[in-house]
Formats: structure tokens, C-alpha cells, sequence
């Protein structure tokens, strides 16, 4: 199964805080079948938020979870109609989501895919594209900075 297709996409998500995008992408993730329990997932996504803020800036966070709940791992990604204060690295909201879900034991996919999407973000042209492309775009760019 690939780790990240069209179904794993949401250009609206629904949600006015942080909290409530984090319960949209957990149940895209639990929809998706990702995930044993949709409320262990926002559990995960908010102890992670508690170490340091995954909002890295441009408007765009990375929550993410590696624990025992992640069934395989996976990408997400969505938009929120409105933005979303997110104590982001650079002070501003934030409207776009990048969640990578990864099982307990896959720590090492977990550090890859991270480091491969953060070294994405400081291009502005990648960035305009996730914030403003359409799905085929979005897809298409995620697909290519993971592999």
C-alpha cells in the first residue's frame, strides 16, 4: 500500500483550533483504516504538540505520531478554511497540515520522512504548492519529496 494517495488528502479541514484539526486528521486517519483507535491518535498528536510545537512555519505544521496505535505508516494532508494558531516557529497561523503517522517500531521511517519534507519547506516553490496547488499537485509533490 502506498503511504500517501488521494484518499489521504482533505483540502477542508473542519476545525477552528488546534485541537479540533488535530480530531480531523485523526479521523481521516481512522477512516482510512491507519490507525486501531481515532482517540489514542489525538492523544498521541497532542503529547507530541506538548514536547515542542510541529508548527515549523509558512503556515504550515507537521503533527505527527509514532506509537503502538499507528498500523502502518502513512502521510496526511489537509487544509483548514480558516487559520489555525498553532504557536508555529515563526508566530503565525497556520492552515496547512502535513501528519505522518508511523508505527512504534519504524522509528528510523519516521526520522526519514521528516527530514525529507523539512528540507522541502524552505523552497518556496514547494510550499506554494501545498499551500495553493490542487490535489494532483499536492500529491504529486509529496510523492516526489519522499521518494
Amino acid at each position: 500500500m502506498a503511504m500517501f494517495t488521494i484518499n489521504n488528502m482533505n483540502m477542508s479541514l473542519e476545525g477552528h483550533t488546534q485541537a479540533e484539526i488535530l480530531v480531523s486528521l485523526a479521523e481521516l486517519a481512522t477512516s482510512l483504516n491507519l490507525v486501531v483507535d481515532r482517540d489514542s491518535l489525538v492523544k498521541d498528536y497532542q503529547e507530541r504538540e506538548q514536547k515542542s510545537t510541529t508548527g515549523f512555519g509558512n503556515g504550515i505544521a507537521i503533527p505527527h505520531a509514532k506509537s503502538n496505535n499507528v498500523k502502518t505508516a502513512a502521510i496526511l494532508f489537509g487544509r483548514s478554511t480558516t487559520d489555525i494558531e498553532w504557536q508555529s516557529l515563526d508566530g503565525k497561523p497556520v492552515n496547512t497540515f502535513i501528519s505522518l503517522l508511523v508505527p512504534a517500531n519504524e522509528g528510523d521511517v519516521h526520522l526519514k520522512l521528516l527530514a525529507q519534507l523539512s528540507r522541502k519547506l524552505v523552497h518556496q516553490d514547494f510550499v506554494e504548492i501545498l499551500k495553493r496547488g490542487d490535489t494532483r499537485e499536492v500529491l504529486e509533490i509529496i510523492n516526489q519529496a519522499i521518494s
